[in-house]
């Protein structure tokens, strides 16, 4: 709990510009925020680990749970009600859950044009005999290829949880029908081809490491003619 409290405090203090909207008293941390609060989350050794976590809002009995999937480091909570005092919890799978009490969120505190962004650091700290690769994710985890003035290409980004030392290189994989994209397998780029129907492929990225562990995204490729008036592929 100590430890905690500490972190609190440094939050509110590096907050320049919240004091001004509001005092926080004793156990409650005041972050006037608007109607978003950003949990940044971070591992002992200063890596994002924030793709794959949990986030839950904890308001009495009441649980907000959201799983963060498309950032490897922050979640953004929009805070749709006045101000409340909750307990911040992050999890995820082989570390140990990090808490931070009594957050006091407020949204109305401050004039409509000064209200500061407020950002809340959790550390994670490792289980005991969590394996040496954990998890892996690709950034985003869906996209839709289309043709000009649309996306044509674009390159994924692989985020490979493993202890330092370890290598945190993937194999590329594409699944399904793949008529309407090509891979390349060096960079994780995947690239738009015209076709007359609509596929869904997969993309795999595959952990060298271990390759038990495995990173998908959706991939949706649209077909041409999409409508009446859609020219067809040349």
């Amino acid at each position: 709990m100590g430890k905690q409290w500490v972190a609190m405090a440094a939050v509110c203090a590096g907050a320049v510009g919240l004091t001004r909207c509001g005092l926080f008293g004793a156990g409650d941390c005041l972050l006037t925020v608007g109607p978003m609060l950003t949990v940044e989350i971070r591992d002992a050794n200063g890596r994002a680990q924030g793709v794959g976590s949990t986030v839950t809002l904890v308001d009495g009995d009441a649980r907000y749970p959201q799983t963060l999937r498309e950032d490897s480091l922050r979640v953004t909570y929009f805070q749709t009600a006045g101000a409340s005092v909750v307990d911040v919890v992050v999890s995820k799978p082989f570390y140990q859950d990090a808490v931070v009490r009594k957050v006091r969120v407020s949204r109305n505190a401050c004039r409509a044009g000064d209200k500061p962004p407020a950002t809340l650091p959790v550390v994670l700290t490792l289980a005991p005999g969590a394996p040496a690769v954990r998890s892996a994710h690709l950034l985003p985890p869906r996209i839709l290829l289309d043709r000009e003035p649309y996306t044509t290409a674009y390159t994924f980004t692989p985020v490979v949880d493993a202890t330092p030392g370890i290598s945190t290189a993937v194999r590329w994989r594409l699944d399904g029908d793949t008529s309407g994209v090509s891979l390349d397998a060096q960079t994780g780029t995947v690239r738009y081809r015209c076709q007359r129907t609509s596929t869904y492929p997969t993309l795999q990225a595959i952990a060298l490491a271990d390759t038990t562990i495995v990173a998908t995204a959706a991939l949706a490729i649209q077909g041409h003619p999409a409508a009446p008036n859609d020219p067809p592929c040349s």
